[in-house]
């Protein structure tokens, strides 16, 4: 941006002074009080301006200058007063005191210009700060040394303008008419709200006149305060009040003084607000001779927006550069001065122009981003004083690739990147943890693992169904089985993803089954049919491949298949059921397969019958023997009752196995008197007791036989 500042230098000549000065003309005020410093015993130690710089005004040229800064010792310290030569009403009490008034612009960066002025005996009219300024407060400080007062007169370019609550003014016995002290917006607002006027040290009402303009130019006279005193009128704010007030000041023929200095505040609701002052309008022929131009541009030589500039007391001008900006040269180029450095400029007042070169900051874009091209959540980046740039990855984040998308660089690695400092775009790619979690289950049936689709169970918090695959991140993760009815199950140990690998877990179900055999009739005659019904049953829900068998024993047979195979569930038992013939006492058994669940049920055959003998000798003994046959699990038992009424030798007892199929005699069992011989021998079919005496006797023994029943009964006989 262009910036401009004009410097002190050529003195306006006599004429050009009258003109400017004189009574007839009031042109260096256009009718308006000059402002002034008091160095010394003055209640603002301190005059402060507010300038307000709005968004849409920023930039534009500020336009501050100032008519007199320095002390004019012609006008009093000399001794005279030499009106003809514009005498503005300078003061210096004490003659050989060396007065300065320092100018200082300070805004929201920080001091702008600092310009100090000493004594001379010439008026002459300084540019302060010709250009423009960023959006912002800006604050206009005028601060004197020494015992005296400096009086000015300060203007800026439209639509700026100078504001302040507190603020002293010099009235000048040579401008006796009214004057301008200061303008005042009163807005709609303040309505209800009271607003005082205050003047001090006006030295009486002999001195000066001092009242407002209200809105409908109604005026009210002002009290002139007392010498060192203050006076004070409140204006309770009406609908009436509210518009543009104007404050003016008349110097009296009655007054004693050349040089009268007022100080005049103003306060909303006891709260400084601020009123509009200054302001002077030079004559056409006037001109400021000196200017300071200076250019604050890019590499391309474009103005930089926002940048701006500052001009110390010892002619040094520094550049105010926006944020980032890196300065790169200085340069003189029209004028007299020394480049110090790439922000720094030293120089000889005079027709000046200045050029400092500033390039923006390097754009330096570091994209982190998945193979999709999507920003990655939570990462950043990290730079090196050597230019290499690495990215900050969230955790298991793996990095996939590294390129330089627009500029120059190295690709290190994936996870570096040196780059040639400009405008420069990175790009990582890095893909989150890929892992994944399988979970299925399965019900172990014996020897069986059938899959079971559909159970539901919990990981992290959600409900899946098996069988699935979760994307996870890498971790362990606990798995929480559901009940299902009629099983047992335990929880899984916790599954394990991770990155580029699937994790398994296997839920375990133990169904529970049962089995049961009906034999109906379970009585019933020798080779009789009874029906067996053979049932496996569970709560389980789902299907169990199985095999349900019935084994018959020996003596018993079916013309019907003995197995059945199918599914079994909660809603579909296997049933089996099948006629058998069964010709001896025994029991079938029902297995389920393929957990080899065992069952029995038992069907009885009525016994075959028996036989008996009795031997009777002619003036003898007398014997019998009684046969029974009854069957049992094994088989049939066997039971020879043997009784007699002496006591018989050798007693031998015909006992025939069965002929026609497979037959075979168990052990001997006998009892009777203990007398006898019980030591039975056997030799084919015939039992031999050694001696008897008087009594009952009972053999026993199991018939194996696979004979039906209606064949296992023999007729027995006796003799001794």
């Amino acid at each position: 941006m262009l910036f401009r500042r004009r410097a002190p230098g050529l003195l306006l000549g006599t004429a050009a002074l009258c003109a400017l000065l004189g009574a007839p003309a009031l042109a260096q005020t256009g009718g308006v009080l000059p402002l002034a410093s008091v160095g010394e015993k003055w209640p603002v130690d301190i005059e402060t301006y507010v300038i307000r710089v709005s968004p849409q005004n920023a930039n534009q040229p500020l336009g501050l200058e100032v008519y007199s800064p320095t002390l004019n010792l012609s006008d009093y310290a000399d001794g005279r007063r030499a009106k003809a030569e514009g005498y503005f009403g300078d003061e210096l009490y004490q003659k050989n005191a060396q007065f300065s008034t320092t100018f200082t612009l300070s805004g929201p960066n920080g001091q702008v210009f600092e310009r100090t002025f000493g004594m001379n005996r010439e008026h002459t009219w300084e540019s302060l700060w010709a250009s423009g300024l960023p959006a912002g407060t800006y604050n206009l400080k005028v601060n004197s040394v020494a015992d005296g007062k400096n009086s000015f007169a300060l203007r800026v370019a439209p639509p700026f303008s100078l504001e302040t609550s507190d603020f002293t003014v010099n009235a000048r016995d040579t401008e006796q008419r009214d004057l301008l002290v200061a303008r005042l917006t009163v807005p709609a607002e303040w309505v209800g709200k009271t607003l005082s006027v205050t003047n001090y040290d006006v030295d009486g009402p002999t001195e000066a006149q001092t009242w407002v303009v209200q809105p409908g130019n109604k005026r009210v006279d002002l009290p002139s305060s007392a010498n060192g005193r203050y006076e004070t009128v409140k204006f309770p704010v009406t609908a009436a009040l509210v518009g543009e007030w104007a404050v003016y000041l008349k110097v009296l023929p009655t007054t004693k003084q050349y040089s009268n200095a007022v100080t005049y505040s103003f306060r909303l609701n006891d709260q400084p607000t601020t009123a509009r002052v200054g302001g002077f309008t030079p004559p056409t022929d006037a001109k400021i001779n000196n200017q300071l131009l200076v250019d604050i541009v890019d590499l391309q030589g474009q103005p930089i927006p926002g940048a701006s500039y500052t001009v110390g007391n010892d002619n040094v001008v520094r550049p105010t550069l926006p944020a980032g900006y890196v300065p790169v040269s200085a340069d003189v180029l029209k004028g007299v001065g020394n480049v110090v450095s790439p922000t720094e400029l030293r120089y000889t007042p005079g027709d000046v122009r200045l050029r400092f070169v500033a390039r923006p900051p390097y754009k330096l874009v570091v994209e982190v981003v998945d193979p999709q091209g999507k920003p990655i959540p939570g990462a950043s980046y990290i730079e090196a004083k050597d230019n290499s740039v690495r990215p900050v990855l969230p955790a298991g984040y793996v990095p996939v690739s590294a390129s330089v998308v627009q500029g120059s660089g190295n690709v290190i690695s994936s996870t570096e990147l040196r780059y040639t400092p400009g405008d420069v775009r990175l790009r990582f790619v890095a893909r989150p943890p890929e892992g994944a979690l399988s979970v299925d289950a399965v019900a172990i049936y014996g020897g069986q693992r059938v899959p079971l689709t559909g159970v539901p169970f919990n990981v992290a918090g959600k409900t899946y169904s098996t069988p699935v695959t979760l994307p996870l991140q890498p971790g362990d993760y606990p798995v929480e089985p559901s009940q299902l009815s009629g099983s047992g199950v335990s929880t899984p140990p916790a599954g394990r993803v991770v990155d580029g690998a699937t994790g398994r877990v296997t839920i375990e179900y133990t169904p529970r089954t049962e089995v049961t055999l009906l034999t109906t009739p379970d009585i019933l005659s020798a080779c009789d049919v009874t029906q067996l019904t053979a049932t496996a049953k569970t709560d389980f829900p789902y299907k169990l491949p199985a095999n349900l068998t019935l084994n018959l024993p020996t003596g018993w047979s079916s013309d019907y298949p003995l197995s059945l195979r199918g599914d079994l569930s909660s809603g579909a038992p296997l049933r089996l059921k099948v006629p058998v013939r069964v010709c001896r006492t025994d029991s079938a058994e029902a297995v389920l397969d393929p957990v080899g669940l065992r069952t029995t049920g038992q069907a009885r055959v009525r016994s075959p019958g028996g036989a008996n003998v009795t031997r009777t000798v002619e003036q003898g003994a007398r014997a019998g023997v009684s046969k029974s046959v009854e069957s049992n699990a094994q088989g049939y038992l066997v039971t020879l009752q043997i009784t007699a009424d002496s006591t018989l030798e050798n007693v031998q007892i015909s006992d025939p196995l069965p002929s026609g199929g497979q037959a075979a005699r168990g052990p001997l069992s006998v009892s009777g008197p203990s007398l006898a011989n019980l030591s039975p021998r056997v030799d084919g079919d015939t039992i031999t007791l050694s001696r008897i005496i008087p009594g009952s006797y009972t053999l026993t023994y199991q018939l194996l036989t696979d004979l039906p029943a209606e064949q296992v009964l023999t007729a027995p006989d006796i003799r001794w």
